[in-house]
């Protein structure tokens, strides 16, 4: 009777296997039930660009949930389903999906992906700003998208793979993209005007982590930080002593931490520099639709108003 049963387990195990595949390969034309085209981005930030761009013609998901480390996130399940079910997956590229555990390279493999066929980078065509980190020198900084002027960018490659995957609306993705750009160059314009009043000595822009280079370039503002990019040691003494040091003697208005990031190492160097920390700056994901930065324009915005708030306080 046992073996009976054994034998019973074993043969739903392969019809349950067998119908899994049968069910994988039904979503390979990268749609919805609902005719939707169904886009994965590597993070938040891309899938709500994507959200802005691809309107009601794209069920778009982030893999990365939204808050999560980049780095060294763990997909889950759903995830790699609504991979594999993806007709698109954004990536920023830069190295940033290289880094951390791999995850992203994993679950590409994992769910047969390729560059150039579902996988598109959205950074393709952006001026690049180099690391000087010792280890790093030389690589391109991945955090374009902190920055106003690259969001159009990303606007705009979202919007050239949307209308080349879907063809049929062609028109409506242009016309999100070219409306979502326009949106975006209105914000740059506004903040423009305001960090070019300020005095030159009242530009220096001082963060924990290096992520706010692409928003220092456009808006002409010189970055400091405590470490460059994300690696095992971040906020080490050598790190603070080294900007302790390239700041000391100048005035610094103003100092700022990423969301989600313990404050402990800028403290120590407020402590160092008599001058205080004026607020978040949300870098690597926006907030839930409850939150301060649900939408990738409240982000640059909410950054803007508080870097700017910061350099202005007496």
């Amino acid at each position: 009777m046992k073996r009976i049963i054994g034998i019973i387990v074993a043969l739903v195990v392969v019809v349950a296997v067998a119908f899994g595949l049968m069910h994988r390969n039904d979503q390979s034309d990268g749609r919805a039930a609902d005719g939707r085209l169904n886009v994965v981005s590597s993070f938040s930030i891309i899938n709500q660009i994507s959200e802005e761009v691809g309107g009601k013609y794209v069920n778009a998901h982030t893999i990365t949930a939204i808050g999560a480390d980049q780095h060294d996130y763990d997909p889950t399940p759903t995830d790699v389903k609504r991979t594999q079910d993806a007709a698109i997956v954004f990536a920023n590229g830069l190295n940033l999906e290289k880094g951390g555990s791999g995850w992203f390279d994993k679950l590409m493999k994992t769910t047969d992906k390729h560059a150039g066929k579902e996988i598109f980078n959205v950074t393709d065509g952006i001026k690049t700003i180099k690391l000087t980190t010792a280890g790093v020198a030389g690589q391109d900084n991945p955090h374009a998208w902190n920055g106003v002027l690259e969001g159009k960018t990303y606007a705009a490659n979202i919007a050239k793979v949307l209308e080349k995957k879907d063809p049929a609306h062609k028109a409506y993705y242009a016309k999100r993209a070219t409306a979502y750009e326009a949106k975006l160059q209105k914000l740059y314009d506004k903040w423009h005007a305001k960090f070019a009043a300020l005095p030159a000595d009242d530009k220096k822009l001082v963060t924990q982590e290096g992520a706010m280079a692409y928003f220092a370039r456009d808006f002409g503002l010189k970055p400091y930080f405590i470490w460059e990019i994300d690696t095992e040691s971040n906020g080490t003494p050598s790190q603070i002593r080294t900007l302790v040091e390239a700041l000391q003697g100048e005035k610094v208005r103003a100092t700022f931490v990423e969301q989600g990031e313990s404050d402990k190492p800028m403290q120590t160097v407020i402590s160092q520099i008599n001058s205080h920390i004026a607020g978040e700056l949300w870098t690597d994901s926006v907030s839930k639709k409850s939150g301060v930065v649900p939408t990738y324009y409240d982000l640059l915005n909410h950054n803007a108003q508080t870097i700017y708030d910061g350099l202005t306080s007496k």
